[in-house]
């Protein structure tokens, strides 16, 4: 009778301890979750939506965009992108031919001016887009104290920079050289 007691007391302990295991194991299955939270930062930073841009000969005014006689002028005007996030500083440079057009190796030069604009409200130093200033190294548009200042509005992100450029004759008294003529200028946006 002793044995059947001890027999009953392990079925009951065995019970009492396997019993929960086994209805765990037995449940219905389920799930947890964890929340994650990812953190990023953005800094401020001003890019162009190209690394160069073209204004070809085609672009310039009406007719054939050439230049035809001592007192013809021809104008363009292009519109570039500027994706930025904090107010900026535009400086334009003379780089190729110092921001005049020239024909290649040689002296031959066309009267060069420029003028910039952008959208209103955001462009804070603008030009009036009618009135052009002269190229050169270090003078009129490319002198070192003739900078634009657009601001930032918070949502905006892209915004238009309008580049004005004009070509005439040197001089009305003595037609330009037959050519083709070029110069590049750089407009460097720095971040406030």
């Amino acid at each position: 009778m002793f044995k059947v007691k001890i027999a009953s007391a392990l079925v009951i302990l065995f019970a009492a301890v396997i019993s929960p295991l086994v209805a765990w194991g037995s449940a219905t299955p389920g799930s947890a979750g964890t929340e994650i939270t990812l953190n990023a930062t953005v800094d401020d930073f001003a890019e162009w939506d190209a690394l160069t841009h073209i204004i070809a000969a085609g672009d310039w005014g009406a007719g054939t965009g050439h230049i035809n006689s001592v007192t013809v002028a021809k104008t363009v005007s292009k519109t570039y992108q500027l994706y930025m996030n904090a107010g900026v500083t535009i400086t334009p440079t003379g780089t190729l031919n110092d921001g005049i057009l020239t024909i290649p190796t040689t002296a031959y030069v066309l009267k060069t001016e420029y003028t910039l604009t952008g959208g209103v409200g955001y462009l804070l130093t603008p030009d009036d887009g009618t009135t052009y200033k002269l190229a050169g190294a270090g003078t009129g548009f490319f002198a070192g104290t003739n900078t634009y200042t657009l601001a930032h509005t918070a949502g905006k992100g892209s915004y238009d920079v309008i580049l004005g450029a004009k070509m005439s004759s040197p001089t009305t008294t003595a037609a330009p050289e037959v050519g083709n003529y070029t110069c590049k200028v750089t407009l460097t946006a720095a971040w406030l």
